[in-house]
C-alpha cells in the first residue's frame, strides 16, 4: 500500500534540492531494480509522481540515457528481464508509453522505447486509460488563430465549393500551407514556455546558492556549480533577448517575458556583487534594457516607417544606457545619426548629472494625464512649471501614486522608456510601500520625479511598466502615454 503522505514528501524534497532530480533519479534507478517486486513497484509509484509533481528539471534527468538504460535493463532479457517479475516489467513500458506521449520534446525517451519495439521485447503499445496519464494533460487548445484568418477562409471556402478539380487540388494545398503555419505557432509557444521555466529554475537555484554562500566556508564544489549556474543565467539572457525580439505585436506574453528577464538580470548582479565583489549600479542589469529596447525598436520602426529606436529604459532599481556605452548590442538597436547638428544635440541631451528636489519644483496648470488606473491603484503624471536650470529641453514630472484598495500595496516598481531621439531618468521613489485605504484619513501616496529630455522637440510617446503587489497577488501592466504639453511650451506651463 502506498504511503502518499511520504510520497509527496519526497517530492517536495526533489524539489527543494538543488540537485534534487540528479539525486533522486540515481536512488530510484536503484531501487527499481531491487529484486523484490514490492521495492521495485513502490520505486516506480515514486518516479510516477515525480514525473507529476517535480517539473521539467526532473524530465530532464529521466530524459538521458544513463537513467534510461537503468530502465530498460528491467525489461531486457540480456539484463535483468528474465529475473524480473511481469508486473514489474508492464509497469515500466507503461511509464515510458505514457512519456513518448505526454513528453514529445524528449527525444531519447522515444528513442528508448521504440528500441525496446525493434528489439521485440514488446509487441504493441499498452492501453492506458486517460486518468491514468503519467504526466498532467496540457492545456486546452487555444483557438487557432491561422483558420481565423478571414481572408484564407473566404479563399478556402471559395475554393471548396467549386466544381473545378484544380480549384479543389488548390485547397488542399492551401489547407495543408494552413496547417503547417499552425504547427511553427505551437512549436514557438512551446519554446518559449520551456525558456522561460528553464530560466525560472535557474534563477531560483542560483539565488538559493547566493543566499548561503560564504567565501571562506562554501566547499569548492559548491562555488563550481555556483559558477556554472551563474553561465547558464548568463547564455539565458542571449535567448531572453532573441524571444523578446521574435514575439508578435498581439502576443500577450512580453509581460512574461519581461519578468523573467528582470529576474534573470537582478540574479547576475546579485552573483557579480555577492560571489565576484564588484559594485554593481542598480538591481536590474542590461537584459532587461536589451529586451525591451528590441521590442519597441521593431513597434518604433512600423510605426513611424523608420529605424528608431530606443535611447534607455529607466527605473527603480534599473540601468540606464549610460551605464553600458560599450554595449555592442546596445550600440546597433539605434544607427547613429548622419546629421552633426543632430549628434550634437543628443550628446546634449544626457540626465546624468540632472537632479531636481521634489521640493523646488512648482507644479503647472496643466491637467495631470492619468497612466494606470486599476484595481484601486492609479498612477498619475503632474507636469512642472519650469525646466531645471540651463536644461530648457527637459520637463518636470511628478509621479503620483495613490491606493483605494482595502489591502496594502508592495514591491512597487515603475519602469520607462521613450524613443532614441530623448533620454528619460527616473529618480529614487519616496517609497514602494502603500498602505491600505481608510477612508477617514488621506489616502497614502508615493511620489517620485522623472525627467524627460526631448532635445528636438519632437512628440513624446513614453512606454512604461509597471509592477506591484496588492495583497498577495502580482500584477504587471504595460502601457503608454502621448499626452505630454507641446516640447516647446516646456519652461512655462
Amino acid at each position: 500500500q502506498e504511503d502518499w503522505e511520504y510520497i509527496i514528501g519526497f517530492c517536495d524534497q526533489v524539489n527543494k534540492e538543488l540537485e534534487g532530480p540528479q539525486i533522486a533519479v540515481r536512488l530510484l534507478a536503484h531501487k527499481i531494480q531491487s529484486p523484490q517486486e514490492w521495492e521495485a513497484v513502490q520505486a516506480l509509484t515514486v518516479l510516477e509522481a515525480c514525473m507529476k509533481n517535480c517539473g521539467r528539471r526532473f524530465h530532464n534527468e529521466v530524459g538521458k540515457f544513463r537513467f534510461l538504460n537503468e530502465l530498460i535493463k528491467v525489461v531486457s532479457p540480456k539484463y535483468l528481464g528474465d529475473r524480473v517479475s511481469e508486473k514489474v516489467k508492464m509497469k515500466v513500458i507503461e511509464l515510458l508509453y505514457s512519456w513518448t506521449v505526454a513528453l514529445p520534446e524528449e527525444t531519447k525517451i522515444k528513442d528508448a522505447y521504440q528500441m525496446l519495439k525493434k528489439q521485440g521485447i514488446l509487441q504493441h503499445d499498452p492501453q492506458i486509460p486517460v486518468d491514468k496519464t503519467l504526466v498532467p494533460s496540457p492545456p486546452t487548445r487555444p483557438k487557432n488563430a491561422v483558420f481565423e484568418d478571414d481572408e484564407k477562409s473566404k479563399l478556402l471556402a471559395r475554393l471548396l465549393k467549386s466544381k473545378n478539380p484544380d480549384d479543389l487540388q488548390e485547397a488542399n494545398k492551401l489547407i495543408k500551407n494552413m496547417v503547417k503555419e499552425d504547427e511553427v505557432r505551437m512549436q514557438k509557444i512551446t519554446k518559449r514556455l520551456n525558456t522561460l521555466e528553464e530560466v525560472n529554475n535557474n534563477v531560483r537555484l542560483l539565488n538559493e546558492m547566493l543566499v548561503h554562500y560564504n567565501q571562506e566556508e562554501s566547499t569548492d564544489g559548491d562555488k563550481e556549480l555556483i559558477k556554472e549556474l551563474y553561465d547558464r543565467c548568463e547564455k539565458m539572457r542571449r535567448t531572453l533577448f532573441k524571444l523578446a525580439s521574435e514575439t508578435e505585436d498581439n502576443d500577450n506574453c512580453l509581460g512574461e517575458i519581461l519578468q523573467a528577464s528582470d529576474e534573470l538580470s537582478r540574479v547576475i548582479n546579485s552573483y557579480k556583487k555577492i560571489v565576484q565583489g564588484q559594485t554593481v549600479n542598480g538591481e536590474s542589469g542590461h537584459s532587461s534594457l536589451l529586451t525591451v529596447s528590441v521590442y519597441f525598436k521593431r513597434r518604433e520602426s512600423r510605426h513611424r516607417g523608420s529605424s528608431s529606436g530606443l535611447s534607455g529604459m529607466s527605473g527603480s532599481g534599473f540601468c540606464t544606457p549610460s551605464g553600458a556605452p560599450g554595449s555592442p548590442l546596445l550600440r546597433s538597436l539605434s544607427p547613429q545619426p548622419s546629421s552633426p547638428l543632430r549628434t550634437g544635440l543628443l550628446a546634449e541631451a544626457s540626465l546624468g548629472n540632472v537632479l531636481v528636489q521634489l521640493e523646488t519644483i512648482k507644479p503647472s496648470n496643466v491637467l495631470p494625464v492619468t497612466a494606470y488606473d486599476k484595481n484601486g491603484f492609479r498612477v498619475l503624471l503632474h507636469f512642472a512649471k519650469d525646466c531645471p536650470p540651463s536644461r530648457p529641453d527637459v520637463l518636470v514630472i511628478v509621479i503620483s501614486m495613490i491606493s483605494t484598495a482595502p489591502v496594502p500595496i508592495s514591491n512597487v516598481v515603475l519602469q520607462a522608456a521613450v524613443p532614441k531621439a530623448m533620454k528619460v531618468k527616473l529618480q529614487p521613489p519616496s517609497g514602494s510601500e502603500l498602505a491600505p485605504f481608510n477612508p477617514v484619513l488621506p489616502p497614502a501616496a508615493i511620489t517620485q520625479v522623472m525627467l524627460l529630455a526631448n532635445p528636438l522637440k519632437e512628440k513624446v510617446r513614453l512606454r512604461y511598466k509597471l509592477t506591484f503587489t496588492m495583497g498577495d497577488q502580482p500584477y504587471s501592466d504595460l502601457g503608454e502615454v502621448d499626452q505630454f504639453p507641446p516640447a516647446e511650451r516646456w519652461g512655462s506651463l
